[in-house]
């Protein structure tokens, strides 16, 4: 029952305005829909599920690190494909574009590597996939390979770009040009701190 006291206890701790609090909530309510039961349970409170949606855009960066990590804990336990997760992933796909609005409007260097890391995950499914890529916000980011300042956000970046390849390449060649498809996939082999002979002449341009 939502009225047992520690699904109350979460929904206490997230209407505080102390951050460490409202964190602690973030994290229990993480952990629970980790477990069977909690998933299945936090599926069908849905009032609880559009606070942790809402929470990923959250003006306070530490409560949308917090939330953007939970739901990267939550989703990466389960794969798209699993039956048992179909409704957690259908429902996560909604996720994409809250997400992709924090790489926009929450250029904060701390904030991205987990905007990234749980891009990577979200983009397990073919439908997020899809809906991401439809960003040309996006798509302008994933070919700037100056993009990313600290280097847990080219490494998360990387595990997103990897994941497209690896994952959709077989539908992905017929969206994008046979250059950008080809950057992509050695941006996946090579590594994070791979650039494009064009890109590192431009930056050895713009050094002069």
């Amino acid at each position: 029952s939502h009225e047992a006291p520690f699904p109350q206890s979460i929904a206490g701790l997230l209407d505080s305005r102390d951050i460490t609090s409202r964190l602690c909530a973030i994290h229990a309510w993480a952990t629970s829909t980790l477990q069977n039961k909690g998933l299945v349970f936090f599926l069908k409170w849905r009032p609880m599920l559009e606070e942790m949606v809402s929470l990923l855009g959250a003006t306070q960066n530490e409560i949308a690190k917090g939330a953007m990590d939970a739901w990267t804990i939550v989703l990466q336990a389960r794969a798209p494909e699993d039956q048992d997760a179909a409704e957690l992933w259908s429902m996560a796909d909604s996720l994409t574009g809250p997400v992709l609005k924090n790489l926009t409007n929450k250029p904060f260097p701390d904030v991205r590597p987990h905007t990234w890391q749980l891009l990577s995950v979200l983009c397990r499914s073919q439908k997020a996939a899809q809906k991401a890529l439809q960003s040309s916000e996006l798509r302008e980011l994933l070919l700037n390979f100056q993009s990313e300042a600290s280097t847990d956000a080219r490494y998360a970046k990387h595990t997103l770009v990897k994941t497209l390849v690896d994952c959709h390449s077989h539908w992905i060649s017929g969206l994008l040009d046979s250059e950008v498809m080809d950057m992509m996939t050695q941006f996946a082999q090579q590594g994070p701190y791979w650039v494009p002979r064009s890109a590192g002449a431009a930056m050895k341009d713009e050094a002069a």
